[in-house]
């Protein structure tokens, strides 16, 4: 790293670790869980990081909508603050990182539009990213057919959405919504490791690492699933993603298993055994939240390591990026979960804490 570069890095992570400073503590957020209903739960926001959006949401919205445009418009505006301090490597590498999160928002449309869920229903799911502004999501999540959807995906960002468009014919025929999801995950995360795979740099290595790490999240999913009738293992061995992180031997092994157990006692010599409940309760319930909540932890115990040995990399962005979207993410959670009366166990069941 050349001494401009290691100025500029570490005039980056300074900047970064001072807006991490500004994120909610884990009793913060236990006390907005506290908080006795929504005008509480609002009140205390409006003495937080979020009181200007709060406070411009509450004349347009009341309740948990409010909270919800007030919180996704700050995470917009902290991303878009994330992407003008970063240049060169580092401005192109986070860049391709926060796709991540609107590829997340680009899914939960599909799966709104998938199914049929009406205007309100609908809205409680969607996630906000940073580039898909509330607006816009409402915009598209109004939109009253998936090929609709599909072609206004593909023109706001053909280049995440690009494969969505040749393979709107076969979710048509099939009502298959992994057909969109798995053109999505190849577009972004196999063609970003392929991007990735001739920089030996410290920071692409190590985003390319996290990439392929997502890949095996992605992969085990569907290795976990309960199979459909008649469906082979071949059948599950083909839809795989292709570059993640575990062998090609040990994927095999595990798609043999007999059994979930099996299957699990297999994943025990690889980088994930510690996962092995959350891979119970997805293998035998097909409810995948704790496996995603597991791999999430990992992911964050992951960049948490990175900022610790390595106090220039692209690490800090990255992990204050996502303590930054788990946040908002929790926020909408506790505010949804007080709007239909859900007991206070059962949002916090709901809640990544990291």
């Amino acid at each position: 790293m050349s001494d401009d570069t290691e100025t500029f890095a570490a005039y980056i992570n300074a900047r970064v670790r001072g807006m991490k400073s500004a994120l909610l503590s884990s009793s913060d957020i236990s006390g907005l869980v506290d908080s006795a209903d929504l005008k509480a739960l609002e009140s205390a926001l409006l003495s937080s990081p979020y009181e200007n959006e709060m406070a411009e949401s509450m004349s347009r919205y009341e309740g948990a909508d409010a909270v919800e445009d007030a919180v996704s418009k700050n995470l917009i505006k902290t991303f878009a603050k994330l992407k003008r301090l970063c240049a060169g490597e580092l401005g192109e590498l986070a860049g391709i990182f926060l796709v991540r999160f609107d590829l997340i928002s680009v899914k939960s449309l599909l799966r709104n539009q998938h199914l049929d869920l009406d205007a309100e229903t609908g809205e409680q799911s969607l996630f906000p990213g940073p580039s898909l502004t509330p607006a816009l999501m409402r915009e598209l999540a109004s939109l009253d057919s998936m090929d609709a959807l599909v072609h206004g995906l593909s023109g706001w960002n053909a280049k995440l959405c690009r494969g969505l468009v040749d393979k709107l014919p076969e979710y048509q025929d099939s009502r298959n919504l992994r057909v969109l999801e798995d053109a999505l995950d190849r577009g972004y995360f196999i063609e970003t490791v392929r991007q990735l795979e001739n920089n030996e740099s410290e920071n692409v290595v190590f985003l390319r690492n996290l990439l392929r790490m997502e890949i095996d999240r992605i992969n085990l999913r569907r290795l976990f699933a309960p199979r459909a009738p008649g469906e082979e293992v071949e059948d599950v061995v083909r839809e795989l993603l292709p570059k993640g992180a575990l062998p090609a031997d040990l994927i095999r092994e595990i798609s043999s298993a007999v059994s979930t157990e099996r299957a699990v006692e297999s994943l025990a010599k690889s980088a994930y055994g510690d996962m092995e409940n959350a891979l119970l309760v997805y293998g035998q319930t097909g409810k995948f939240a704790r496996l995603d909540r597991a791999f999430e932890i990992e992911f964050m115990a992951r960049l948490k390591r990175s900022t610790q040995q390595h106090a220039l990399s692209i690490s800090i962005l990255m992990l204050f990026a996502w303590m930054k979207y788990n946040e908002v993410i929790n926020i909408r959670m506790i505010a949804r979960g007080m709007a239909i009366q859900l007991p206070k166990s059962r949002i916090e069941e709901e809640m990544v804490y990291v």
